[in-house]
This record gives C-alpha cells, structure tokens and sequence, in this order.
C-alpha cells in the first residue's frame, strides 16, 4: 500500500458530473507523467482497446 494515499472528499453523485470529474483528474495525472510513462500507458490502452474490439466482434458475431 505504499503507492496509494488515504484522501477525504466529495464525490458527485450525478453519472455526468462524475465522469467529467475523472476526466479531469485523468488528464492531470497524465500531465504529470515522463514521456516514457505516458508511452507505457498508451501502449497498455491500446492493447486493452484492441481486446475489447475483438471480445466484442465475437460476442456480437454469435450473438446473432
């Protein structure tokens, strides 16, 4: 547990108002990064993006 830290705060309860809460905090975590993390990062979305296109054109292939 040494990487994370205990924080006390509020947290919107509207779906849309959270979600562009972590959008932000999403972009200033990246804005905090070294080129070679911010490379690492794009390199494990994109592998985690293409999984889920082909798990998705299966499930939607012999779903039908």
């Amino acid at each position: 547990m040494d990487n994370y830290k205990v924080t006390v705060g509020l947290e919107p309860t509207n779906d849309y108002e959270k979600a562009k809460q972590d959008f932000l905090r999403a972009l200033n975590s990246i804005g905090k990064l070294t080129p070679q993390e911010r490379q690492r990062l794009l390199e494990e979305f994109y592998g985690a993006a293409k999984v889920k296109f082909i798990f998705d054109f299966f499930n939607n292939y012999f779903n039908k």
